[in-house]
C-alpha cells in the first residue's frame, strides 16, 4: 500500500496533538471542562492528565480501526479503489480532533473560544472529506449507510457525490461564518443528513419507475 501525503499529514495531526499536550500541560489547571452547551456554559470537567491524552488516543484508535476494517471488509463490500479517499477522510477527522484538542486546552471555561475552534475544525472536516466523499465505494464503515445506498452501487455513488458537494459548500460557508460568530447553532444548522437521505430515496424512486 502506498504511503500517501494524506498519511503523512494524518500522522502530523497526531504528532501535533501530542506536542500541544506536552507544551501546554504544565500551565493547565488540575481539571478542565470538555463540554459546552449551546449557550457556552461549561461542564463535564476532567483531570488534565486525561484531557491531554484523550484526543491523541481517540485519533490513533480511529486510524487503526478504520484501516483494519477497510483491509478486512467482506468481499461484497470490499473497497479496492477507496483507500486514498478513506485516508483523506481520516485526515479530515484528524483536523477536527486537533481543533477540539486546542479548543479544550485554550478555552478554560470560555465557551466562545471552544465553539470557534469547533466550528473551524468541523468546517475543515467538511471541506476535506467532502472533496473525496463521492469517490468512496459501498461499505459499512464511512458514508451515508441507509437502505437505498447499501442496496445499489449507483445510488451510493450518486448520493455521495451529491453529499460531497454539499459538504464542501457547507464547510466553506461555516468557515466564513465562524469568523463572525462562535455559536454552535451555526454548526448544527448546517447538518444535511436529512437532505442526503431524501436525495437517496428520490434517486431510488426514479430508478424504480424507470425499470
Amino acid at each position: 500500500m502506498k504511503f500517501l501525503l494524506s498519511n503523512v499529514l494524518s500522522f502530523s495531526c497526531l504528532a501535533a496533538m501530542c506536542a500541544v499536550g506536552l507544551v501546554m500541560y504544565p500551565g493547565l489547571p488540575e481539571s478542565l471542562p470538555t463540554q459546552y452547551d449551546l449557550d457556552g456554559g461549561a461542564g463535564n470537567y476532567l483531570p488534565k492528565q486525561t484531557v491531554v491524552l484523550i484526543m491523541p488516543l481517540a485519533y490513533a484508535a480511529s486510524i487503526a480501526a478504520i484501516n483494519f476494517m477497510v483491509r478486512y471488509s467482506p468481499n461484497k463490500f470490499s473497497m479496492p479503489n477507496s483507500q486514498r479517499a478513506m485516508d483523506i477522510i481520516i485526515l479530515g477527522v484528524g483536523i477536527l480532533l486537533l481543533s477540539l484538542h486546542l479548543g479544550i486546552m485554550t478555552s478554560l471555561g470560555d465557551g466562545d473560544i471552544f465553539q470557534r475552534y469547533f466550528s473551524i475544525g468541523f468546517a475543515s472536516f467538511l471541506i476535506v472529506a467532502g472533496n473525496v466523499f463521492g469517490k468512496t465505494e459501498r461499505n459499512f464503515i464511512i458514508g451515508i449507510r441507509i437502505p437505498w445506498t447499501l442496496a445499489s452501487k449507483e445510488n451510493w455513488r450518486a448520493t455521495h457525490r451529491f453529499a460531497g458537494r454539499l459538504m464542501v459548500i457547507s464547510g466553506a460557508l461555516l468557515l466564513f461564518l465562524s469568523l463572525y460568530t462562535a455559536s454552535l447553532l451555526t454548526t448544527l444548522g448546517l447538518n444535511w443528513l436529512v437532505v442526503y437521505a431524501v436525495y437517496s430515496f428520490l434517486f431510488f424512486l426514479k430508478n424504480e419507475r424507470a425499470s
